[in-house]
């Protein structure tokens, strides 16, 4: 696809000084992590017509060609394009919604994607683990579509976007004492409904 940031000289930004030399190995290295959160983020009815790499992709080319957006490290490079994704994913939403298409009419797309696995068992599950199985990950993502929206918001800014508590807590609008007791809770939350799914 010649638009696709992972394919060929497209991925390279035209008079884009401010980014690294290595734009590719930069996409490379950012792309599980951005996958892992929009699979996370991602509700019911979006996933069940939205391939999450098309997703990622539109993502991915927003930014690149956004002559406005400066590189302002690797962490808040996959901050920002963690965030376009979630805008594509509530535009897309509202699309939906507006066309009161039936979510269950259409089959859900299920992709197999051994490099969010690896993200979320280094980040959700024990990183020591060699694997998780997809019935694993099945049951963290359904768990995950169950908690409150702020439990979401901020689990998947702190353990997928590795976004410290300082810019989570600004991002929130909460004390950073405030946050880390919402992701303790949130995290409490996630175990306890990963320990008792719904049968």
């Amino acid at each position: 696809m010649a638009n696709d940031p992972g394919q060929g000289d497209s991925r390279r930004p035209r008079n884009r000084s401010d980014l690294p030399a290595d734009i590719e190995a930069l996409f490379e290295r950012n792309l599980p992590h951005v996958r892992a959160f929009v699979r996370l983020r991602i509700d019911a009815l979006t996933r069940d017509k939205e391939a999450i790499s098309d997703v990622v992709q539109s993502a991915c080319r927003e930014v690149l060609a956004n002559e406005d957006f400066e590189f302002r490290g690797e962490l808040a490079f996959r901050s920002y394009l963690c965030q376009a994704a979630l805008h594509k994913l509530q535009d897309r939403r509202r699309r939906y919604l507006a066309q009161k298409r039936n979510p269950h009419r259409e089959q859900v797309r299920t992709e197999v994607d051994p490099a969010v696995h690896l993200v979320y068992r280094s980040t959700m599950f024990d990183p020591e683990r060699r694997a998780i199985r997809a019935e694993e990950v099945a049951q963290l993502e359904s768990a995950f579509d169950r908690l409150p929206d702020d439990y979401r918001e901020a689990l998947s800014l702190y353990r997928i976007v590795g976004a410290p508590i300082a810019e989570v807590a600004k991002h929130l609008g909460r004390t950073e004492a405030a946050t880390k007791m919402l992701l303790s809770r949130a995290m409490a939350r996630l175990t306890s409904l990963l320990s008792h799914p719904d049968p």
